[in-house]
């Protein structure tokens, strides 16, 4: 029993070795790999030394502030991930880590205004704007004369509300878009009810709701508009 307790001591302390000198950090490589701006980031390590010698990490734990993926401002994130599958013998060696299974992450995270006034111009966000304006314009606006510029997006109680400017043939005007959001099937982002205001009559005007699918790998269960604030709770599959 004692020889037991030793070997389970000296796994211990092994594993200890392993999360704090080699794990830890390799975890904060990668994950600052995948943004391209962090302001902080933590990162917690939970699990058995039996697992985690077997390449296993029960539970990660992470806690970003200012981070950016791919140009949007996701303000504070906390993500918790179990049963990640790693190249561990490879890490140890100091080589990159890498995930060699499907990941399911929990993911919360809050966006300020100044967050998604800062992501207007991100792939993600000016995609799903463009194809919002397409519909209002009745239009493809890549193939029309048609020129956007978004300045404010503003979050009100159970509101987003989105205002620039539209440009045709040396005219410009201004646009505001009010929209509330909700979530169906985990993916589908439904804006409705949908209200434009515009000094000129633009075809699509009258619509009153628009959809925006946000992939299989992505199943969003909370979202909510506060004053100044969008909380949004749910599962990301982070693929190897």
């Amino acid at each position: 029993m004692q020889q037991d307790y030793g070997e389970l001591a000296q796994l211990t302390n092994q594993t200890r070795g392993i999360v704090g000198s080699v794990l830890s950090p390799a975890c904060r490589v990668w994950l600052r790999s995948q943004v391209s701006h962090v302001d902080d980031l933590q990162v917690d390590i939970q699990g058995g030394s039996r697992q985690i010698l077997g390449g296993t990490i029960p539970r990660v734990a992470v806690v970003a502030v200012g981070a950016i993926y791919q140009g949007l401002s996701l303000g504070s994130i906390d993500l918790v991930a179990q049963n990640i599958r790693i190249n561990l013998p490879q890490v140890i060696k100091g080589q990159p880590l890498r995930l060699l299974e499907p990941l399911a992450v929990i993911a919360d995270v809050k966006f300020s205004e100044r967050d998604l006034q800062a992501s207007l111009a991100a792939p993600l966000l000016a995609q799903a704007i463009n194809d919002l304006l397409a519909q209002i314009l009745a239009t493809d606006p890549h193939q029309s004369n048609w020129h956007s510029d978004w300045h404010r997006l503003e979050i009100a109680p159970q509101t987003l509300i989105l205002q620039g400017n539209l440009t045709t043939q040396g005219q410009t005007v201004p646009i505001e878009i009010s929209m509330g959001i909700d979530i169906q099937d985990g993916h589908l982002l439904l804006l409705d009810p949908l209200q434009i205001s515009c000094s000129i009559d633009l075809p699509g005007s009258n619509i009153h709701n628009h959809q925006i699918d946000l992939g299989s790998d992505v199943n969003i269960t909370k979202l909510q508009l506060l004053a100044g604030e969008l909380l949004c709770q749910g599962h990301i599959q982070v693929n190897p």
